[in-house]
């Protein structure tokens, strides 16, 4: 398992592989910016970006929090 800021950084390093944001996003079919805006934290990367990173999104998971006393 992955955390988006893994992912992020799973995208710059091939980016920087590939010669940067514009050869990379030429090679998979994705815009400069939304690959900009993902790497900046401004859009979650979507299908389009993990599909060529060899990942897939999973659903979200939730767990109980500790009860703090006090806290309503």
């Amino acid at each position: 398992m992955l955390t988006t800021e893994q992912v992020r950084e799973r995208l710059k390093a091939r980016m920087e592989e590939a010669g940067g944001a514009t050869a990379w996003g030429r090679a998979n079919r994705i815009s400069p910016s939304y690959l900009g805006d993902v790497v900046k934290g401004r859009r979650t990367p979507g299908a389009a970006v993990l599909r060529p990173l060899g990942l897939v999104r999973l659903e979200h998971v939730y767990a109980e929090a500790p009860v703090q006393e006090g806290v309503a």
